[in-house]
């Protein structure tokens, strides 16, 4: 239909979509309200955070959890006594807490969401039963007499019948923020564009006009990418996939070492019930059940950083995510460029040279007779001007170079408004005593009608001759070279003022080249800077934009995009319509960096062939055709103050600036995230060791155990979340930006880290709360092979100087994860709060369970000698020292790229 309808004259339209100037009647409304339903381009679904709730609290290792709590309920009800029944509710609570905290942050992340959605207007203004009405713009439907004006976002697709001086910016949908000036004549047979019709989506920024709309909701083009958009499956992100991991291994370990200790105590004939019981106590130590919830807490903070940062992340792996990227895949228009036209060269046209002075301010002059632009209170400009983008630029430098604008505006006598075809539009003024008629437009249309050439230094024009045009020509070139929008202006004096009705044509002749004005949509200052940092940190930065090949490759050079001096290797929407999609891949290991023209279709495909590659993409988008690609990237980043919200619903990531250098600072903060992840994931995993090994012996050896269920517990969920929770708060190492993207293979749980948390760590942890434990019970008088009741005072004692000894182990533990090869110890250590509470909690819960009863009653501990807790303070030494005597001798083999993994922590 879009075609057929912008070749038909406009007084057809109205029997095309059988409608009537007059409008549509209420009845007919109705119908075609039942046919093709509102016009919205989503239908929100009601009790939608139900299912977000629910995906909470039905993940891999939730399910666990439950299934692990059932099988401790059953166990208590069969043997009653040994707090099987605290261990199931306290499983349930994590599972529960740890849920909450991921449906709050997507909740948190909705809700900022809904603000942001302003994108279509509420109330638009339509022609119904011979009367202008303001109606919903939901209820519009197809037959509608549509009435537009300046500031309007259009809310349907329609064609139209009448305007007067209409400007509309097609940018959500094109991506090219050029400004598109609209008519309502059939479309011409050299048009490309859709120069008689009204996008839904778009805005208007001049003028006003009338249209018959054709299209509603999903049927508009609009609504054709933002379905196309949510038919697009969103890739899982890299933590993810490695936490799922992480989860299936660990629980693997666990349940199999479980079954292999429960068939163990079978054929040594312990009671079934006793056995599901330590199989269960085996499974429990061997989860790390504190690690989840730590995850999800240090992943909600991360992205209240973020936040701070001008980056607010929709879900919580989004965080991590940005700091995985490889490659970032970037929008021109508002992102590496502020979105706001300005003139930055007024060149004269012999020599090039940059005007300055009152030679500057007359060309400025003269080039505003020939706009149409005025003040405005609802302009969206800090200046107050309003009308054509480039018009307003005119204007701004004008006022710049100290001229008056209304001195030169009331001068005009009159306007011949930009004409499509022709591409120039001109003005007649009266100045000095002299009637000037004034043109600006491409100097492809202006080169045949020049006659003279002013130049710098001389009193009078010289003739334009070939020489001289083609001087005036590599001007031109050298602007759009360096990224401008080149207008030619010039103008010639009449003998007296016209007649309001004589055509433009009659007054271009023998006019006189004054320059050159280069207009461009500026670079943000700290783009470069932001693009460097990219490279340094071996990110790699590709333009994707709808804007010409020529624009895109100035900016890209600009922001340091393409190296300097380096082949741009622009491709261009129909290189990519050639390409199949492994030789685009091909050409993208090659190293080209600048796509130009591209469509939406086009912009997945980009994405896809990274993937291909093996690379972790982040696209940016803002308008409605980066919707596809948005959802397809690893990483989709939207624009929160340009940004469509069809373009919002599928990112991830929202810029709430529209900044790439904020792009950059929260590619930062998910590295520090995932390092900080490892971190704690070590320090978490080492406790386990000291857990498990009291079950092995006890399984083994005629001991008593040396550790219950409930004081894993403690560990686990208790002691040990605060300090790990403050090392997912560690600031960004300083060389963080400086090192490669990690390998998209690279394991967050590897056999490095498993090694040095169970092997290294927990052994020295487990060996050291082992001999405490001994120690008190033969100063105790026990004897090997001894049982000892639960209750018994001196095994109360033994289990909690083994208690209070893992937990003091952990403080040097601690601060050994602040650092890959250093102390670890320093001034930050003590900035951070968390840590500085993890290491108070730690330090009163290890007296606590020896001498607090209230905590020992309910742990089943005792007091012992003050001589025994002062040597338990040995632990964290012990456990410190003998890491970092590890970490030299690591940083040493390291330095030599000859490190074994054994040595190594990650």
């Amino acid at each position: 239909m879009r075609g057929q309808i912008q070749d038909i004259p406009a007084g057809q339209v109205f029997d095309f979509l059988h409608s009537r100037p007059e409008g549509l009647t209420p009845a007919e409304i109705a119908e075609r309200l039942r046919e093709v339903g509102p016009n919205a381009i989503e239908t929100r679904r009601r009790h939608q955070w139900l299912g977000s709730l629910a995906r909470q609290f039905t993940n891999f290792f939730t399910i666990l959890l439950y299934i692990a709590a059932s099988l401790c309920f059953v166990a208590d009800r069969v043997q009653p006594g040994e707090s099987m029944d605290i261990l199931g509710l306290a499983l349930l609570g994590v599972a529960v807490l740890n849920g909450l905290f991921g449906f709050i942050q997507e909740y948190r992340a909705e809700r900022a969401m809904e603000e942001l959605r302003k994108l279509l207007p509420q109330r638009v203004t339509a022609q119904r039963a011979g009367r202008e009405e303001t109606v919903a713009a939901e209820q519009l439907v197809p037959g509608d007499v549509l009435k537009i004006a300046e500031g309007d976002r259009i809310p349907a697709d329609g064609r139209l019948i009448d305007c007067q001086d209409l400007v509309v910016n097609n940018a959500p949908l094109t991506g090219e923020a050029r400004p598109v000036r609209l008519t309502a004549a059939p479309r011409g047979p050299h048009d490309n564009e859709a120069v008689n019709l009204l996008l839904a989506g778009c805005t208007v920024q001049q003028g006003r006009g009338t249209a018959v709309v054709y299209a509603t909701g999903h049927r508009t083009e609009f609504g054709k990418i933002a379905t196309l958009s949510q038919d697009v499956r969103r890739m899982i992100s890299p933590l993810e996939r490695e936490v799922a991991s992480m989860v299936r291994i660990l629980t693997a370990i666990a349940v199999i070492t479980g079954i292999v200790f429960f068939v163990y105590g079978v054929f040594a004939g312990i009671s079934p019930w006793t056995n599901m019981v330590f199989m269960i106590g085996i499974i429990v130590a061997l989860v790390p059940e504190g690690l989840l919830p730590t995850l999800t807490l240090s992943l909600a903070m991360g992205s209240l950083r973020m936040a701070r940062r001008n980056v607010l992340v929709k879900g919580l792996n989004a965080v991590e995510a940005l700091g995985a990227v490889h490659v970032i895949c970037t929008d021109k228009t508002g992102t590496l460029t502020l979105n706001q036209m300005t003139v930055t060269a007024v060149a004269d046209p012999v020599a090039g040279a940059d005007l300055a002075g009152a030679a500057r301010a007359e060309a400025l002059a003269l080039a505003l007779i020939a706009s149409d632009v005025r003040r405005s209170r609802n302009s969206r400009t800090a200046s107050g001007f309003s009308g054509d983008p480039l018009d307003v630029a005119v204007a701004e430098a004008h006022a710049k170079s100290g001229g008056a604008f209304d001195s030169v505006t009331d001068s005009i006598v009159h306007r011949f408004s930009f004409n499509v075809r022709k591409r120039r539009s001109a003005g007649i003024a009266r100045r000095d005593g002299k009637v000037l008629f004034c043109v600006k437009g491409a100097w492809e249309s202006l080169r045949p009608l020049i006659a003279r050439i002013e130049t710098p230094g001389e009193s009078a024009p010289v003739a334009a001759d070939e020489t001289r045009l083609a001087q005036a020509e590599k001007i031109v070139h050298r602007l759009a070279a360096e990224g401008c929008r080149v207008l030619a202006l010039a103008w010639i004096e009449l003998e007296t003022a016209p007649d309001a009705a004589a055509a433009q044509e009659f007054f271009e002749r023998g006019l006189i080249l004054k320059g050159f004005l280069g207009a461009e949509d500026p670079l943000r200052p700290e783009a470069p800077a932001a693009v460097a940092r990219c490279h340094r940190a071996g990110i790699r930065v590709t333009l994707v934009t709808g804007d010409h090949p020529r624009t895109a490759e100035a900016i890209a050079r600009k922001a340091g995009i393409v190296p300097a001096g380096a082949d741009a290797a622009v491709l261009t929407g129909d290189d990519l319509d050639r390409l199949r999609k492994t030789e685009l891949a091909e050409r993208l290991g090659r190293g080209v960096h600048v796509f130009a023209r591209t469509t939406p279709e086009q912009k997945w495909k980009i994405v896809s062939a990274l993937h291909d590659l093996d690379q972790v993409v982040a696209m940016t988008g803002d308008g409605v055709n980066d919707a596809p690609a948005l959802r397809a990237a690893d990483v989709g980043i939207a624009m929160g103050r340009s940004g469509t919200d069809v373009a919002r619903e599928a990112a991830q990531v929202i810029l709430l600036d529209d900044n790439f250098a904020s792009i950059v600072q929260g590619i930062e903060e998910g590295r520090a995230i995932f390092g900080n992840i490892r971190k704690f994931t070590d320090y978490v995993l080492a406790s386990n060791g000291p857990e498990i090994v009291p079950y092995l012996v006890y399984m083994v050896l005629p001991v008593p155990l040396a550790l219950t269920i409930i004081q894993i517990l403690s560990i686990d969920l208790g002691t040990d979340i605060v300090p790990a929770i403050g090392l997912g708060q560690e600031k960004p190492d300083p060389d963080t930006m400086e090192q490669p993207p990690r390998d998209r293979r690279q394991r967050l749980l590897n056999w490095p880290l498993v090694i040095h948390s169970y092997l290294f760590l927990g052994v020295i942890e487990a060996g050291f709360a082992m001999f405490l434990f001994f120690w008190v019970l033969v100063q105790g008088g026990w004897s090997y092979g001894a049982d000892l009741p639960a209750q018994d005072s001196l095994y109360r004692a033994a289990t909690g100087i083994t208690l209070s000894s893992i937990i003091l182990m952990q403080i040097g533990n601690l601060y050994g994860r602040r650092s890959r090869f250093g102390t670890g110890i320093d001034r930050d250590a003590f900035r951070n709060p968390l840590i500085v509470a993890g290491i108070a909690i730690e330090i009163a819960f290890s007296w606590a369970v020896l001498y607090f009863p209230p905590v020992s009653d309910v742990l089943g501990t005792g007091p012992v000698e003050p001589a025994v807790y002062a040597a338990a303070w040995l632990g964290p030494l012990l456990i410190y020292g003998l890491d970092y005597g590890r970490k030299r001798i690591a940083r040493t083999w390291h330095r030599a790229g000859a490190a074994p993994a054994f040595v190594m922590e990650r």
